[in-house]
């Protein structure tokens, strides 16, 4: 928790500037194929998160990136998309993963 609280003499909160600010933790490139890794558990009393970004051009819409998933001290992925049509294709990704 990073910020300011003012309280009174008696202890009544009358100002909270308070937040909380992210720490990331590490990445994984996902290679454009399905996966998982073990991750460090988050300091206790903190949430994990993790965020998708694309390394390659994902050409308007026929980039796919993977869904994901965090339990247990596991962050996973899957690739998943029609595969009645054509054009489709799995992208390769970076995936940042942290507590905040």
């Amino acid at each position: 928790m990073t910020g300011i609280t003012i309280r009174t003499a008696d202890n009544k909160v009358i100002l909270d500037m308070t937040m909380n600010i992210s720490q990331d933790q590490g990445y994984v490139d996902t290679g454009a194929v399905n996966g998982s890794i073990a991750i460090p558990a988050a300091p206790p009393g903190k949430t994990q998160f993790f965020g998708v970004v694309p390394l390659v051009d994902m050409q308007r819409e026929s980039g796919k990136l993977p869904g994901v998933t965090m339990t247990s001290g596991v962050l996973s992925w899957a690739y998943s998309y029609p595969t009645n049509g054509w054009g489709f294709f799995s992208a390769n990704a970076r995936i940042f993963y942290g507590y905040y």
